[in-house]
């Protein structure tokens, strides 16, 4: 009795891994060459064009095919005068055949891209979209092994990961198997300029390297005229800025120990000096501490002594209970803290405090000072999907 493989039994429609030929096996399995390997904010990560030249390399021209399942606007902010951030989510599906014409596989995949701080909204809009399509497609394309980049992501290892498949012997001495060339260096593709405002930790500058104090340790009232931060950055003036907002005069303006926490937390976002922190600690202390000294006074007189009865003078010192309660102290903590994160978040996209109160109206119906923790959470892990994306 002749026994037949059991593949030769499959409809002729239907390809399997033994229908990649012994030149397309030897290719996957081989280690990226670390010419094609780009860094990007200490992120390894191949460049869409050189993927899509992979693909016909492996597969030939034609045997391989993309499909946009979905590609959604998530956000458009003018985040300043005719300055646009844009981010865009889509799903991919790559579908890869034989030689012969036949589908092999298909990996569907996703990704968030955005465009920041662009002066055209078409171009942040154009640039938005093929960042997510090209992030989605590199996403698919590395369950086709290391040279597809799959190494990377053993934290961004040359070394092939792949290195033998059960379903592919190895081919024999004897087998002529090409050799993969080497390619000369693979370089990004031209990407639209986009003017960043260098983080604020990065923007500080240190006592010991001046002979003045850094932008956080002089307030903005104090400042000269041409030094005062505005409320848009100029990002075309050259030189370290220092806080977007006067935060020590808004943590002595707060009129509640919930307002004075959303104030630290912002200052915290921005990447405030553990000196400038000092400062906005040191005025809630003088707060609580007024508010404590000034609390025997609040109480009621004698008869004798009560003064006729008059409107009564608002003050401007929180009142602060007698007694501490510690669960309220750690939620508000750690409300402060949530915070503190989206607006980090929203920061690494560009995005404005006024921005994120938009897109804490559009999930929660209310401002991100007035989200739950929960909901809080839930809007920086979407935002910080987005820059992930981005950087992949």
């Amino acid at each position: 009795m002749t026994v037949l493989p059991l593949h030769r039994n499959t409809p002729a429609d239907i390809a399997g891994p033994a229908d990649l030929t012994v030149e397309q096996v030897t290719t996957l399995l081989a280690p990226i060459n670390p010419s094609r390997v780009q860094t990007l904010n200490r992120q390894s990560h191949l460049e869409a064009w050189d993927v899509r030249r992979w693909l016909n390399r492996v597969f030939g021209f034609g045997g391989w095919s993309d499909e946009t399942l979905e590609l959604v606007c998530v956000a458009e902010r003018e985040i300043n005068p005719g300055r646009w951030t844009v981010i865009y989510r889509a799903q991919v599906r790559l579908t890869v055949k034989t030689t012969d014409g036949r589908t092999l596989t298909a990996y569907d995949d996703a990704a968030m891209g955005d465009s920041r701080n662009q002066p055209s909204l078409g171009d942040a809009h154009d640039m938005a979209m093929k960042t997510a399509l090209s992030q989605a497609l590199k996403r698919c394309a590395h369950n086709l092994g290391d040279a597809f980049g799959l190494s990377l992501y053993n934290d961004g290892s040359r070394q092939a990961v792949g290195i033998w498949s059960a379903a592919h012997p190895k081919p024999t001495d004897d087998a002529d198997v090409p050799t993969v060339p080497d390619d000369a260096p693979v370089k990004p593709e031209p990407a639209p300029a986009v003017e960043h405002q260098a983080p604020a930790a990065e923007q500080q500058v240190q006592r010991s390297k001046q002979a003045e104090g850094g932008p956080w340790e002089t307030s903005p009232q104090q400042a000269p005229p041409q030094q005062r931060p505005r409320a848009v950055p100029d990002q075309q003036q050259a030189g370290p800025a220092g806080p977007s907002r006067d935060y020590l005069a808004d943590a002595q303006a707060a009129e509640s120990r919930e307002r004075f926490d959303q104030v630290r937390a912002a200052a915290v976002a921005e990447g405030a000096p553990p000196e400038y922190l000092a400062q906005l600690d040191a005025i809630a202390q003088q707060k609580e501490q007024a508010a404590q000294q000034q609390a025997p006074k609040q109480q009621a007189p004698r008869k004798s002594d009560a003064p006729k009865p008059g409107p009564a003078r608002p003050t401007a010192v929180p009142s602060i209970p007698s007694a501490p309660d510690p669960e309220a102290d750690a939620a508000r903590q750690q409300h402060a803290v949530a915070l503190a994160e989206l607006l980090a978040a929203g920061k690494a996209l560009a995005l404005e405090p006024s921005h994120l109160d938009d897109i804490a109206r559009a999930e929660a119906g209310c401002t991100a000072a007035e989200c739950t923790v929960e909901q809080l959470g839930a809007i920086t892990a979407d935002l910080r999907a987005a820059a992930e994306g981005a950087a992949a």
